[in-house]
């Protein structure tokens, strides 16, 4: 992330842009060398930003996620807001169906920013926590120790 010096540029993407969650006590962090009060200080000096416990990491990573999927569910339904028809073709019912259609317009719109928000949300959390890359690590582990097992060289039966 930049920090906020004069010269360095700052990110201009993404509505997280610029704010690290940092989560202490991971087995990232661990795995680095990184102690607690190393990682709280280096997310202090950055400045802007998010330093969370692992609980409070899963937590609101569960709640992102919940967030996101309901959002997702509710995209069909707002898609199909936006196309109604008027009952008639007075100037009544077009007017007031128009007005109808402009706000669900703005509804679904404000939908999809939510889902993209929640998608960065999750990813940025995954992150922090180390999921993904944790994950990675342990399947590289087990692929590598299963190619050394004498049980049929690691190969599917």
């Amino acid at each position: 992330m930049a920090e906020n010096d004069p010269g360095k540029a700052i990110e201009t993407t993404g509505w997280l842009t610029g704010l690290p969650i940092t989560v202490v006590g991971t087995a990232m962090n661990v795995a680095k060398g990184v102690s607690d009060a190393a990682a709280v200080a280096s997310a202090v000096k950055s400045g802007a930003g998010f330093t969370l416990s692992p609980d409070e990491a899963r937590s609101l990573l569960e709640r992102a996620k919940r967030l996101r999927d309901n959002a997702a569910m509710m995209q069909p339904s707002a898609e199909a807001l936006t196309r109604l028809t008027p009952p008639a073709e007075d100037p009544g019912s077009v007017g007031f169906n128009q007005q109808a259609v402009n706000a669900f317009e703005a509804g679904k719109s404000a939908n999809e920013n939510m889902q993209r928000y929640m998608a960065e949300l999750v990813s940025r959390l995954e992150k922090a926590l180390g999921i993904v890359g944790e994950s990675d690590g342990q399947a590289a582990a087990d692929v590598k120790a299963a190619g050394k097992s004498e049980q049929g060289g690691g190969l599917a039966v």
